[in-house]
C-alpha cells in the first residue's frame, strides 16, 4: 500500500492503529449472538417450510403437535390473521412501501417459504413437532426466471400487494418499473459513429457470512419485547418489528451485537426473527430461534440480474448516448425496489454522457426473497458497463485506458449516489492517478504477451481492468429535499470521564469492518486524546444510542464519521472553556492533543485533560458531553481500479488469478490497514462472483440445490492471487477529516476485470456470470 498519502498534519486518524475488539475475537471473548447464555424458561423455534414452489395451503392439523409434551406454543397463518411482516420500512408515511408478506403465509411461493412455527422445551421436540403437522396443499403454477417471469403468459407469482389505502395489481410479475432520463437518447445515436449493443446476465450470490443468523428475544411486562440478533441497523430492525408486530417504538428493544460477517445480509428485517418474537410475545416466555446453513440461503443474496446495454460513440471515442434495459430478480417477496434504484443511479453516475436512458423492472420469481448484498445493484451494473467498455474501445481501435480517461466522472459532475432522488456534485476524485498507477504495476504494456509457459502453449495468459466507483451514504442534502425510499442521519454521543477517557456510544454494527476502530479513531482526533483513552461502550441498544440509519450503503466512516466528529469537537470544545477558565488564558489561545491541554504559543505548559476533568469535578461544574444528529451533507462517490492478471488453461478450462492491483481512492484513510482490509475483501468477494459463486435453483421446483458452504463455492485463501493494494491522496471536504466510504467500491469492479482479463486471454468474450470451465471450453469450441 502506498501510504505516503498520509496527511502528517494528523495525530490519530490516517495511521496505522491497533483495532480496538481485536484482543477479545482473538482469545474468543467477543460474545456473537449463536454465544449468549440461554435465558430462563427459553423455549426454542423451528418452522414448517413448504416443499413446494408455489402453493396454496388448503388445510392444516397441528392437533397432534399440541398433544406432544415440551410444545408450548404452535401458529399458522390462521392464528396470526392479515399481520403483514414489514422487512422494510417507508421513511415517509404519505408514501408507505408495498406490502407482499405476512408473518405465515397462506399461499406458499418458494421451496422454503413459511408454512407454521412450533415453540418447544427444547431443540429436539421443536424439530419432533414439525414433523406432526399435516399440510394439504394446492400447486400452482411457478416461474423461477426472472426474464421468463415478465413475459405475459408467466404464472403469477402474486395477485397484488398493498399499501393501507390500496390494494395494487399486480402486471407481468413486475414489482416496480423505474426510468430515468438525461438529455435525448435518440439524438445521442444518431449522432453516433459506431453503436455496440450487448446482453448480459449475472447470478445470485450469497452474502455468505461465516456466522449463521440467531435471534434471541424475550417478551417484557410492558407487552413489549426485546431482541439480541443480528443487526446491521438496530433502529431500522426497531422499526420493521414494531410495525410487524403491530407494537409501540417505545416497546421494541434491540441490542445490538457483534456480527460475525453481514455484506448486508441483516439490512432488512429477517423473516424467522419475526417469527421469533411473535412465539415469545405469545407464549410469554423468552425464545430463541437458530437457522440452519440451509434455512440461511432461504433469505437473502444479490438480485440477479439482465441487461441490454446500448451504447454511441464517436471514433475519438467521445461517448453519445448510453442506454441500459434491466430486469432486476427480487425472488417471491420485496423488500423494496431499492437494488434497481441504486443501480440507475449508479449507471447514470458512470461516465460523461449528454444522453442517457435507463429503463428496469424488479421481477417477482417463485425462489426465495433476496435482500442486500455488497454494493446493491452496482456490481451487476458495473459487470455490464465496464465489459462494454472494453467491448467499444476494441471496436474503435483505442487503448481501454484511454477511453475510461476521456470518459469517466470527475470532479463537477453529478453523482447519482442512491438513486434518481439522491445525488451530489463531485468534490474529489482521484480515478486518473488510479488508472495510471494500476496500469504500471501491471506492466499494462505487456497484455498482448498471452503465452506465460514456453513449455505449456495451452495456458493462455491475460490483463484486465475495469473502473468502479460507489456512494459513500444516502445523503440527498444537495437536492434540498428528503429523498422519496431513504432515511440518512446518524447519532453520536461522547462523555468524558473525570480520569481523561471518553465513552463513544454509537449504534454503529461492528462485522469486522472496523467500524470500531473508526470511530474511536475520528473521537479521538476531534477531542486531542490518545487513542486508548477512548471506550467504545459495548453495552449499547435502541433505547441508549441515538438513531442511525445503519452500517451499509458505504455510509459509517462518511455519515457516522461526521456525527462522531461533530460531538468529538462540541466535547473539545467544552474542555477548551473550561482550562480557558483555570489558566485565565483565551481559549482561541489553546488546544488539545494527546490527553492534553496546551498554550499553542507555548505548547510545554498546560495541563493534561484528566487535571481540568478533575478540577471542573472539584468546583462542580458538571459532566463533558456531546451530542450529535445530523445528516452528511453530500453522498461523495469513492472510486476503485483493478488491474488483474489471469491465466486460462485452454484443456480444462479453469480461471486463474495470478495477480491483482487493487487501488481507491477514499479520500483520507481513517484507518489505512481497515481500507487495506475492505479491498482485499472486496477483491475476493468479486473473484467469487466472477468466477464460482452461484445460488443454483432446480429446474424442475426451484429449490435452492446448494445451501451449504461445501456445493456453494467460495473462493478460499489459496485461491488468492498475489495482491498489491494502493491509494491515491484525495481530500473529500465534506467528509470527517476528508474521508469518505470504501467498504462496498472495494468489490465493484473486480468481477468485470477478471471477465476482460478472460477476453484478453483467449480472445473470446463471455457474458454471463460466474464464468465456469464449462462457458470457456464452449467459447472457444473444445466442448
Amino acid at each position: 500500500m502506498n501510504m505516503s498519502i498520509i496527511n502528517k498534519d494528523f495525530n490519530i486518524v490516517a495511521r496505522r492503529n491497533p483495532r480496538i475488539e481485536a484482543k477479545e475475537k482473538a482469545t474468543g471473548k467477543t460474545l456473537f449472538a449463536g454465544d449468549l447464555p440461554n435465558l430462563p424458561n427459553m423455549l426454542y423455534c423451528k418452522i414448517l417450510r413448504s416443499p413446494y414452489p408455489h402453493a396454496r395451503i388448503l388445510k392444516i392439523d397441528t392437533s397432534r403437535v399440541k398433544a406432544l409434551d415440551g410444545v408450548k406454543a404452535v401458529i399458522t397463518h390462521d392464528d396470526i390473521g392479515g399481520q403483514f411482516l414489514h422487512r422494510a420500512i417507508s421513511p415517509h408515511p404519505s408514501k408507505p412501501r408495498p406490502w407482499d408478506s405476512y408473518i405465515l403465509e397462506k399461499e406458499v411461493r418458494y421451496v422454503g417459504d413459511r408454512v407454521a412455527a412450533v415453540a418447544a422445551v427444547s431443540p429436539h421436540i421443536a424439530e419432533q413437532a414439525l414433523r406432526l403437522i399435516e399440510v394439504e396443499y394446492e400447486q400452482l403454477p411457478a416461474v423461477f426466471d426472472p426474464e421468463q417471469a415478465i413475459k405475459p403468459d408467466a404464472p403469477k407469482v402474486h395477485e397484488y400487494n398493498y399499501t393501507p389505502e390500496q390494494r395494487i395489481v399486480i402486471e407481468n410479475n413486475v414489482v416496480a418499473p423505474l426510468e430515468m432520463s438525461r438529455g435525448n437518447v435518440d439524438e445521442g445515436f444518431k449522432d453516433a459513429d459506431f453503436i455496440i449493443e450487448n446482453h448480459y446476465r449475472t447470478d445470485h450470490q450469497f452474502n455468505s457470512p461465516m456466522a449463521r443468523p440467531v435471534c434471541l428475544c424475550r417478551p417484557l411486562s410492558n407487552g413489549g419485547i426485546e431482541v439480541w440478533g443480528q443487526s446491521q441497523g438496530i433502529h431500522w430492525t426497531r422499526m420493521c418489528l414494531s410495525a410487524s408486530l403491530g407494537l409501540p417504538l417505545s416497546k421494541v428493544k434491540i441490542h445490538r451485537l457483534p456480527l460475525g460477517g453481514a455484506f448486508g445480509l441483516y439490512i432488512y428485517l429477517r423473516f424467522s426473527d419475526v417469527i421469533c418474537c411473535f412465539l415469545a410475545m405469545k407464549t410469554g416466555h423468552p425464545v430463541k430461534n437458530e437457522e440452519n446453513r440451509e434455512e440461511m440461503y432461504y433469505d437473502g443474496g444479490r438480485h440477479p440480474a439482465v441487461m441490454r446495454i446500448k451504447t454511441g460513440v464517436k471514433k475519438d471515442g467521445l461517448i453519445t448516448a448510453m442506454y441500459m434495459h434491466m430486469i432486476d430478480g427480487v425472488g417471491a417477496y420485496s423488500s423494496g425496489t431499492a437494488t434497481l434504484k441504486l443501480a440507475c443511479g449508479f449507471f447514470m453516475s458512470f461516465y460523461r454522457c449528454p444522453n442517457m436512458h435507463f429503463e428496469g423492472y424488479t421481477i417477482y420469481t417463485n425462489t426465495p426473497p433476496l435482500g442486500s448484498c455488497r454494493g446493491a445493484g452496482n456490481p451487476e451494473m458495473t459487470f455490464a458497463t465496464e465489459q462494454q467498455a472494453d467491448i467499444i474501445a476494441e471496436k474503435i481501435g483505442m487503448d481501454p485506458l484511454e477511453f475510461r480517461l476521456k470518459n469517466h466522472v470527475g470532479i463537477g459532475d453529478t453523482y447519482y449516489g442512491q438513486g434518481p432522488d439522491i445525488y451530489c456534485k463531485i468534490k474529489s476524485c482521484g480515478t486518473e492517478e488510479l488508472i495510471l498507477e494500476g496500469a504500471k504495476r501491471i506492466g499494462w504494456n505487456t497484455r498482448d504477451n498471452h503465452i506465460p509457459y514456453k513449455n505449456k502453449p495451452w495456458i493462455k495468459r491475460g490483463i484486465g481492468m475495469a473502473y468502479g466507483h460507489h456512494t459513500s451514504g444516502t445523503s440527498s442534502a444537495e437536492s434540498k429535499k428528503p429523498s422519496s425510499f431513504m432515511i440518512d442521519y446518524s447519532g453520536a454521543i461522547i462523555k468524558m470521564n473525570e480520569d481523561g477517557t471518553a465513552n463513544v456510544i454509537t449504534p454503529s454494527a461492528e462485522s469486522g469492518t472496523g467500524a470500531f476502530m473508526t470511530d474511536a479513531a475520528i473521537a479521538a482526533e476531534a477531542i486531542g486524546l490518545r487513542l486508548q483513552d477512548i471506550v467504545i461502550s459495548s453495552s449499547v441498544d435502541s433505547e441508549i444510542a441515538l438513531w442511525d440509519h445503519g452500517t451499509m450503503a458505504s455510509r459509517h466512516t462518511f455519515t457516522m464519521g461526521n456525527a462522531v466528529k461533530e460531538a468529538g469537537l462540541r466535547v473539545k470544545q467544552s474542555i477548551l472553556d473550561w482550562a480557558g477558565k483555570i489558566l485565565s488564558v483565551p481559549v482561541d489561545k489553546l488546544d488539545t492533543m494527546d490527553g492534553r491541554v496546551f498554550l499553542i504559543e507555548k505548547p510545554s505548559k498546560g495541563l493534561t485533560i484528566a487535571e481540568v476533568l478533575q478540577h471542573g469535578q472539584s468546583q462542580s461544574w458538571g459532566t463533558i458531553s456531546g451530542t450529535a444528529s445530523l445528516s452528511s451533507p453530500s453522498c461523495p462517490p469513492h472510486f476503485v481500479v483493478t488491474f488483474v492478471e489471469v491465466e486460462v488453461d485452454t484443456i480444462t478450462g479453469e480461471v486463474k488469478v495470478t495477480r491483482a492491483f487493487h487501488g481507491a481512492d477514499v479520500g483520507t484513510p481513517i484507518s489505512p490497514e481497515a481500507v487495506r482490509g475492505q479491498l482485499m475483501g472486496g477483491l475476493h468477494m468479486g473473484m467469487g462472483y466472477a468466477l464460482s459463486e452461484s445460488v443454483v435453483y432446480d429446474p424442475e421446483d426451484g429449490h435452492v440445490v446448494n445451501p451449504n458452504f461445501v456445493d456453494y463455492k467460495l473462493q478460499t485463501p489459496l485461491d488468492m492471487p498475489e495482491t498489491e493494494t494502493f491509494l491515491t491522496d484525495t481530500y473529500e471536504p465534506d467528509g470527517p477529516f476528508g474521508a469518505k466510504g470504501i467498504g462496498e467500491g472495494a468489490m465493484n469492479p473486480v468481477p468485470a476485470a477478471i471477465f476482460n482479463a478472460v477476453a484478453n486471454a483467449i480472445g473470446v468474450r463471455i457474458f454471463s456470470s460466474p464464468i465456469t470451465p464449462e462457458k470457456i471450453l464452449r467459447a472457444i469450441g473444445n466442448m
